[in-house]
């Protein structure tokens, strides 16, 4: 093996850039027992250690090594902290990512529709990570995954200001992608197809609808067509609708209620008709009991006036007028009442559908304002627990919640809706801090920005590669302008490095799948990034999950391989303790202690 070049990789053809990551900044991340994982993150030589739990909210399976914040006592929890602050080693902590499998959801999405149960099972989650770390750091960051809510590929960001097209799911998903819509006040989400129309009647200058040739003169709006006219609407009309999704939708039910109301006009016409019978037939009554005509009176004037409303009664209908005059049109004026009131209630109940689609198009919102509206309270009561909690402890360090960006297909893991999330939750934490604790808006909005810091993971922004046109060249480009401007306004205040080949995130050691981590890097660099960086493993073979936190070491150009006064790189493996006689400053992988060993005095190595 050749040890005296930087040619590091066989998936590489240039040499390897130097980016020396500062190993002071590197952490290392284990999810399961957190004292064991603590142990085993020292003796690796992490100075930085992320304790990860993989419990669902209100559950925990300790016997089967995936403990709850919940579950770990105050006596291990002291030997945490005092096992951290004698080996001098910083700790993060992770809430549980499997949110959802105990019914959680910072934004309430469940997968039928927006849950405010599934939204306070993750406030309480948030709540016993936020004590378990108080009690076993100083504070720092709170990991939880953004886990958002469906919206197409093609269209994240979007809406926040990035370039259409630049991602797709699939050929056709711009023509083909559902819209999605909530009812505020059930949570229930509905669809709309980007291929319905708005269609409506034509009206001349007096507003009048014009019919041709015995038909109604009609017009359509596509969907594409409804974005283009929405911003042709002067402010006033633009007023009545959220967006331009909210146009379109409003624009395709209104047709509908144009049915419903010409069906509630059609009823009431014939109600009024079968009032005027009911009228007539009241007269004929009156009349024959004052006057006492005969009956062939009456005859000729019953035959009258259904002349007049082309309703002449049979042979045997005349025979019972002439047997009994009176009886015959008290049952007719009963008719004609009844008849009155079932079109009557045909016409009220048109008339509720309209009140109840116009109450449905009050009450439904795009799913976008909604539900990113949802999650970003979620956090900000989380940040409030944490800044009570850091309050109440008298911590050294602020107790934050470090948002993260996750899946693709979820809103929130494109780094302009990561942006949006993060800057609304920290709006609405402000406005709590100014309703509830009278702060000034200036300090506010300073707390707020403290207590709310995303995590971004390069990991996860690489699963955008499987929807992305263009080759690894053109995706490290795009990354580095999307995630500059996101470390330069600190919106960013942590970072996770995994590495995978653009389609799951698989955790691969650094270097072996094609995310940007170089690149990263150097951002993170050029921008003078202060907060830690964690690797995280998961695609490693038994017992080489200490190779993600070496890859890191590795492919940032760290000089963590120095026991002398000299600069040394990674590549000099000479300077490092392979055949030495000195003890080393780190032991790794197989070198790592087990409960076995001891040194020399016989003094167990933490």
């Amino acid at each position: 093996m050749i040890f005296d070049t930087d040619y590091w990789n066989a998936l590489n053809k240039k040499e390897k850039e130097t980016v020396n990551l500062n190993p002071n900044q590197l952490g290392y991340s284990l999810g399961g027992d957190p004292l064991k994982n603590l142990r085993a993150g020292i003796g690796v030589g992490a100075q930085n250690i992320e304790l990860t739990f993989f419990n669902s909210p209100g559950k925990s399976s300790r016997s089967q090594g995936q403990p709850s914040p919940e579950a770990i006592g105050k006596v291990e929890r002291q030997e945490l902290k005092e096992l951290a602050k004698v080996n001098e080693v910083g700790v993060t902590i992770h809430a549980t990512p499997n949110m959802g499998g105990g019914g959680g959801s910072f934004s309430g999405f469940t997968g039928q529709g927006f849950s405010e149960d599934a939204r306070q099972k993750a406030i309480d989650e948030m709540k016993r990570t936020a004590e378990f770390t108080a009690d076993v750091t100083e504070g720092g960051p709170m990991v939880l995954h953004i886990d958002g809510f469906e919206r197409p590929i093609f269209a994240a960001g979007v809406k926040e200001g990035a370039k259409e097209d630049t991602f797709k799911s699939y050929e056709a998903e711009k023509e083909k992608a559902p819209l999605h819509f909530v009812d505020k006040k059930s949570g229930k989400v509905v669809g709309l197809s980007r291929e319905e129309e708005i269609v409506s009647a034509e009206r001349d200058d007096n507003g009048d609808i014009i019919i041709e040739d015995g038909k109604v003169k009609l017009k359509t709006e596509t969907f594409n067509q409804a974005v283009e006219n929405y911003k042709l609407l002067d402010q006033k009309e633009k007023k009545k609708y959220s967006n331009e999704i909210d146009y379109f939708y409003k624009g395709v039910k209104r047709g509908q209620q144009e049915i419903q109301e010409g069906e509630k006009f059609r009823y009431i016409d014939r109600a009024k008709d079968a009032g005027n019978m009911e009228k007539r037939y009241s007269g004929l009554i009156e009349a024959y009991d004052s006057t006492k005509k005969s009956k062939q009176q009456v005859l000729a004037e019953v035959l009258a006036e259904q002349e007049k409303s082309f309703m002449v009664g049979g042979k045997e209908e005349m025979d019972q007028l002439l047997e009994d005059p009176t009886k015959y049109l008290k049952e007719k004026q009963e008719m004609y009442a009844n008849e009155r009131k079932i079109w009557q209630n045909a016409a009220a109940g048109e008339e509720r559908k309209i009140h109840d689609a116009q109450k449905e198009l009050e009450d439904y919102q795009d799913i976008t304002t909604y539900g990113v509206a949802k999650e970003a309270d979620t956090i900000a009561q989380s940040a409030m627990q944490a800044f009570e909690i850091e309050k109440k402890r008298k911590l050294k360090k602020s107790l934050w919640v470090a948002p993260e960006n996750w899946a693709v297909e979820r809103y929130g893991s494109h780094p302009k809706e990561y942006r949006n999330i993060i800057e609304k939750s920290r709006e609405n934490m402000a406005q709590r801090l100014i309703d509830q604790k009278k702060m000034n808006p200036s300090q506010a909005k300073k707390v707020a920005a403290d207590h709310i810091r995303g995590t971004f993971d390069i990991g996860h922004l690489n699963m955008w590669k499987k929807h992305f046109g263009g080759d690894d060249k053109e995706f490290a480009k795009w990354m580095k302008k999307e995630i500059k401007p996101l470390v330069k306004d600190k919106i960013i205040g942590h970072v996770h490095i995994a590495d995978n080949f653009g389609y799951h995130d698989e955790h691969l050691e650094l270097g072996e799948g094609n995310a940007p981590i170089k690149e990263f890097l150097k951002v993170l660099k050029e921008e003078k990034f202060e907060g830690k960086q964690i690797a995280e493993p998961g695609g490693q073979r038994e017992g080489q999950l200490h190779r993600a936190w070496t890859s890191a070491l590795q492919i940032g150009g760290s000089p963590i391989y120095r026991i002398d006064s000299s600069a040394r790189s990674w590549t000099d493996i000479g300077g490092s303790y392979f055949g030495r006689t000195q003890s080393p400053s780190f032991f790794v992988g197989d070198y790592a202690p087990t409960k076995d060993w001891s040194s020399w005095s016989e003094v167990p190595l933490e």
